[in-house]
């Protein structure tokens, strides 16, 4: 029964940090946070096509589920890196006017170019011709200035040609940039679901952990006291050692600085609250803070510990049996 008990707690505690081991690992390839830190808030909805649900007076309507909250962390991100960068309509209409470029624009260019060669040269020559005499007669000089207005157009048209053709390299490599851009923007996007989902599992283990613990603690403390006149010292030695750790979470968490005024604030800039409009929302007070930061910090100290203590009694006692 006690070889049984060992294997149950290091089994918690080896899925708790396979658990964490997945959450920092799908952190590794989720973008950086600094990116998405103009966007419209985090909490924001989206439709099924991936616009942004706005009140009739253009107010963000926040999330409702976890799972609405991750996709809309994936559809920020996605549209925070196609800025700048081509989206996927505009990379196929890009891809259209390379074609027309290629295929008839450039034709058409080069095919007026070569009609108009034979008569360019002409015009070359004439004007070599009439620009040795210094006394042109009248009829000379409309015929230079035709020539001149021949040379010209033939210039205009092969500048025309060269710029078209400098063209279809610009449109080539902003088509392929694009297509990469929106290649990591897809994968940054998965990423970042990735570990908004690690997060949430994490975060619903930790909870069972909790109440788990908990439980056991209290069933534990009362059986000890009941049936083990030794287990009173124990369960008040337990106590102890749970009003420290509370003791030592606050203490941190009063020093960073909520108190004071310290707020955190929503990727639009306004202070972190219940409701959709910033300015009539119930924002968070000091006690909301305190109690969220003491508990994050009891959860981490009372996780590390149990873990450790789970992992090194169930080793101990494998070893010993």
């Amino acid at each position: 029964m006690r070889k049984l008990h060992r294997y149950v707690f290091l089994a918690f505690a080896l899925v708790s940090v396979a658990m964490v081991a997945w959450a920092i690992v799908a952190g590794w390839n989720a973008p950086d946070s600094a990116k998405i830190a103009g966007s419209t808030p985090l909490v924001q909805k989206f439709d099924a096509n991936g616009v942004a649900v706005n009140t009739e007076d253009d107010q963000p309507v926040p999330v409702e589920t976890t799972s609405e909250g991750i996709r809309a962390l994936s559809i920020i991100f996605a549209n925070q890196l196609d800025e700048g960068i081509l989206t996927l309509e505009a990379i196929e209409m890009e891809k259209e006017k390379l074609n027309n470029t290629v295929n008839e624009i450039i034709p058409a260019y080069e095919a007026k170019v070569a009609a108009a060669r034979e008569g360019a040269l002409e015009a070359m020559a004439t004007i070599e011709a009439l620009g040795q005499n210094k006394r042109l007669s009248a009829a000379d000089k409309r015929k230079l200035e035709a020539a001149q207005g021949v040379e010209a157009n033939f210039k205009a048209l092969n500048d025309t040609l060269a710029q078209h053709k400098e063209n279809v390299n610009i449109m080539e490599e902003n088509i392929a940039a694009s297509v990469k851009a929106n290649e990591e923007a897809a994968l940054n996007a998965k990423n970042m679901e990735a570990l908004a989902v690690a997060i949430n599992w994490n975060l619903m283990w930790f909870y069972f952990l909790m109440v788990f613990a908990v439980c056991y603690i209290v069933v534990t403390a009362l059986f000890n006291t009941l049936f083990n006149a030794g287990g009173l010292k124990k369960t008040v030695l337990s106590l102890v050692v749970v009003v420290a750790v509370v003791a030592i979470s606050y203490i941190i968490a009063k020093g960073n600085g909520w108190a004071e005024g310290h707020t955190l604030k929503d990727a639009a800039g306004y202070d972190l609250g219940i409701g959709a409009d910033p300015t009539t929302r119930d924002v968070f007070g000091t006690f909301e803070y305190m109690i969220a930061d003491t508990s994050i910090l009891v959860t981490y100290i009372t996780f590390a510990g149990a873990a450790l203590a789970a992992i090194l009694s169930a080793v101990r006692g494998i070893f010993k049996s």
